[in-house]
């Protein structure tokens, strides 16, 4: 893989083409006043016989429609990243063409993302097609959830294992947290119970906590979320409404959650004082205000302030700090930086067909970090991951099959 220079453009740092991390652009689209593919001059007509009167002039047809873009998506589409050192990480993502779309696939670099090598994928989830993502604790243990299905592996990815939890069949959503030797994860069982899975992360050892104030909700498609720091845990589950719990000193209480009823758009534990929520969710909810803002709390999720507003509208949004006073924010098609934790955002990238969709993001050093793109325009989803080794002021795209 190679890293492509990053170029500046009216002010906007970001990549010179859109064809980067699958080789796509969009999907074909016409500009009515564009010019024709063909730019030569149109062929003259035959010369007439000498003795024949000139035949009236023929406005000469229209030139055809510009076409802009490309077809369908080819190579790596990144979804999920996880990395578990500054040089050792994994993203997950669909490969194309494929028989048997989506095709799940697996990407493996040992080097900070200069080089990209294939993984296996667990046969099962090869054509999973919902709720793909994948976490890593260390160089030998993760997990891959895909399709409501949970594999581990202990021996850094040469082999995976189907894991079996008691977890309802119709979750939308559920997220896996590390902290120091156990992961935990966040869903829901049926019956309406909220529960709370912990294992070491070299076993399959797995226990369950059940009495945690959370209500699942009157939903059809629940989502549970938990993010775990040292002795303390922050856990919601939305299902039409969100309601959350705060585990402090062994005790789960109810947690308000900031943002109002449509909760965070993203957040961030980044210690057992200091939380972050990025508002301005689209949804069918409530917000706080009508932008996409950030709050901060100092005291473990009591109390949020906000810090700072990074758009004037409601939008799908990514937080990615590097440490509590540089953060990254990907925001529908731009990523904004900021390096006073928050107060103030500069626009940094602007994806080139204005399509972009935030999905992931994180920091693997002070310094580099990562963000994935879908293309929501008529290319079908294409994504496109970028990378920073300036603490977000310049991104460059990368190309996994380069």
């Amino acid at each position: 893989m190679r890293l492509r220079n990053p170029v500046v453009l009216a002010g906007v740092v970001g990549v010179g083409t859109p064809v980067l991390a699958a080789g796509v652009v969009a999907a074909l689209t016409i500009d009515p006043g564009g010019n024709s593919l063909d730019s030569g001059a149109a062929t003259a007509a035959s010369p007439a016989a000498s003795a024949a009167p000139a035949p009236s002039a023929t406005p000469a047809p229209a030139p055809p429609a510009k076409i802009v873009g490309t077809p369908d998506q080819v190579g790596f589409q990144p979804d999920s990243i996880s990395f578990v050192s500054a040089t050792e990480g994994w993203v997950l993502g669909r490969s194309y063409p494929c028989a048997a779309k989506p095709c799940l696939s697996l990407r493996h670099t040992v080097d900070g993302g200069e080089s990209w090598q294939q993984a296996p994928v667990p046969a099962p989830l090869r054509t999973a097609t919902t709720g793909a993502a994948l976490t890593f604790a260390d160089s030998r243990n993760g997990w891959i959830r895909a399709d409501g299905k949970l594999f581990s592996t202990h021996d850094g990815g040469s082999s995976w294992r189907r894991v079996d939890l008691e977890i309802n069949a119709v979750m939308d959503h559920w997220t896996l947290s590390v902290a120091e030797d156990s992961v935990f994860i966040a869903a829901t069982q049926p019956g309406e119970q909220t529960v709370l899975f912990t294992s070491p992360v070299d076993s399959d050892s797995w226990s369950e906590t059940t009495d945690i104030p959370v209500g699942v909700g009157g939903g059809p498609d629940p989502s549970a979320e938990v993010s775990v720091v040292g002795g303390r845990a922050w856990l919601f589950v939305t299902n039409r409404t969100r309601s959350g719990a705060r585990l402090v000193g062994g005790a789960w209480t109810p947690w308000r959650l900031p943002c109002g009823g449509n909760g965070p758009a993203d957040w961030h534990a980044l210690s057992e004082k200091r939380v972050l929520a990025l508002c301005g969710r689209p949804g069918p909810g409530t917000n706080d205000s009508d932008g996409t803002h950030l709050m901060t709390a100092i005291d473990g999720g009591v109390t949020f302030t906000e810090t700072g507003t990074l758009t004037s509208g409601l939008a799908f949004s990514v937080l990615a700090p590097a440490d509590p006073t540089h953060l990254v924010a990907a925001v529908d098609d731009k990523v904004f930086t900021s390096a006073d934790g928050g107060e103030t955002w500069t626009p940094t990238y602007t994806e080139p067909n204005h399509h972009g969709r935030a999905r992931a993001g994180e920091f693997i050093s002070a310094t580099t970090g990562f963000v994935i793109l879908d293309d929501t325009g008529p290319a079908r989803n294409a994504a496109t991951m970028l990378i920073t080794r300036d603490t977000g002021r310049t991104w460059t795209a990368v190309a996994f099959d380069a």
